[in-house]
């Protein structure tokens, strides 16, 4: 006897060749004709909603869905960009992580993928283990992250990610590559994921750029009217980007030769990328970003627009730290995975997307923030006391844990002057201890000496069971709970 397919695995079947946009009743019908019986309604509501929350296919209320492939084929003459940095040519290998949008199979696993050298022939493919902070910034708009991590207990900052990487030490070579070249990735079989490199020298990049600009402008006012689409609001990253692309007048594709996901993120003023609670990130209008715990943001505060140093910055924004204490709480942050960055900087600086006077203050911070989280992940390469480490994360804890009373208190619209006197007192002297202590950890190339680790210990002992006593006071006795 034939075993017959079963009807979900027929779905998937007629998905996967789906070449065009299509509508429930059209697929209805089809599935149907395919499966030579009449589908029961309650199969059919189990199906739409598979339609409905597939990884191939993109929700539109003009065709209900858009398969990638679609896409894909609309705009497979398009190369895409991948920016080389000083760490990847040293280390003479490509990993390919979020550049690869939107050519980014969802069916395969990147150690998969296939690249191809000019001549057609095939990259070796390198098993390799590098420190985490090397790792992230190819994943960071990636809905998928590699799993395979080898925590260090002893040195946080030292633990390690194995990714599959392509040894390009040779093209590299060849190609002449510096820092600020590219490399042009052409699409050679979406289904099999196999890809073919060229070089792209920083000089065709500056030629390039005044079209590509023009196409990242194009795309960006495309997507002002969608951020009422709730279908649009709900979806990844990748299938907001390609739903934009399937969207765009072909025309304007013809003029366009080179497409990176890294720099259409980077030119949006509007829009800005968040964590979705499902996992990977989204494209959020900035004025929608929605506030998570204790970021509401101040309306009395009057910003000036300060564009100096990170601590006259913190001051204009009166912030509740300054920058040397942003420093320590980063050393900790940065060397744990315990910590979310993204949690962190929404604690810390709110997430209305109003915080700066202006773009010009908010290219500036991000500026001297760049340059403050280059320098700290260098430091982390350096091996630190364990006991030093230890002792920072609790002042930093704690000082996390302040911003969080202040944050509440502010969503619930009570002011510090509306506390009593006694719980005042000891929100400042919780705030004077983590700025005093965390002033000295911030040197991490001068650790404190012996007679500082003492006192701070000792402290501790006391100043945890204050914090527990005024957390509890705000929470769960004070009338705002």
């Amino acid at each position: 006897m034939t075993n017959r397919i079963s009807l979900n695995r027929l779905a998937e079947t007629l998905i996967q060749e789906s070449r065009t946009p299509f509508n429930k009743e059209d697929f209805a019908k089809h599935l149907e004709s395919r499966w030579q019986k009449e589908v029961s309604g309650a199969a059919m509501k189990r199906l739409e909603k598979v339609l409905h929350n597939h990884s191939s296919l993109i929700g539109i209320p003009e065709s209900d869905f858009v398969p990638f492939r679609a896409v894909v084929d609309k705009i497979r003459h398009v190369s895409l960009s991948l920016q080389l940095g000083v760490w990847e040519l040293k280390q003479g290998v490509l990993i390919p992580g979020h550049r690869l949008i939107p050519f980014m199979p969802v069916n395969l696993e990147e150690s998969e993928l296939i690249f191809l050298d000019p001549e057609g022939n095939e990259i070796p493919k390198l098993k390799k283990s590098y420190f985490i902070q090397e790792i992230v910034p190819f994943y960071q708009y990636s809905a998928h992250f590699p799993e395979e991590i080898k925590f260090n207990e002893w040195i946080p900052g030292r633990s390690c990610m194995t990714v599959t990487a392509w040894d390009m030490q040779s093209l590299y070579k060849n190609f002449s590559s510096r820092p600020g070249d590219a490399l042009l990735i052409d699409l050679v079989d979406y289904e099999k994921g196999i890809y073919q490199v060229r070089p792209y020298s920083s000089r065709q990049y500056r030629l390039d750029r005044l079209r590509m600009r023009a196409l990242y402008i194009a795309l960006a006012t495309q997507m002002d009217p969608l951020c009422q689409d709730e279908k649009f609001c709900a979806a990844g990253l990748e299938k907001q980007l390609l739903r934009i692309l399937f969207s765009m007048n072909s025309e304007v594709f013809q003029e366009v030769e080179v497409f990176s996901i890294t720099d259409f993120l980077e030119s949006l003023k509007e829009w800005t990328v968040v964590g979705c609670e499902a996992g990977g990130v989204q494209m959020v209008p900035a004025w929608q970003t929605e506030s998570g715990p204790f970021i509401r943001a101040n309306a009395n505060i009057s910003v000036k627009g300060e564009l100096g140093s990170l601590n006259k910055i913190f001051q204009d924004l009166q912030l509740a730290f300054d920058a040397t204490e942003f420093k320590s709480m980063l050393y900790t942050v940065m060397a744990s995975d315990k910590y979310k960055l993204k949690a962190v900087f929404f604690l810390l600086f709110g997430g209305q997307g109003d915080l700066f006077k202006d773009k010009k203050q908010h290219e500036v911070f991000y500026g001297h923030l760049r340059e403050l989280l280059f320098k700290i992940c260098e430091d982390l390469k350096t091996r630190e006391s364990q006991l030093i480490a230890s002792l920072r994360e609790q002042c930093v804890d704690t000082k996390f844990s302040l911003v969080g009373v202040l944050r509440f208190l502010e969503d619930q619209e009570v002011g510090l002057e509306d506390l009593p006197a006694d719980l005042l007192n000891q929100i400042i002297e919780l705030d004077h201890f983590c700025t005093d202590a965390l002033h000295q950890f911030a040197e991490r190339d001068q650790p404190p000496d012996l007679k500082f680790v003492r006192e701070i210990r000792v402290a501790l002992k006391v100043v945890l069971p204050q914090l527990a006593m005024v957390e509890e006071e705000v929470y769960s006795r004070l009338a705002v709970y």
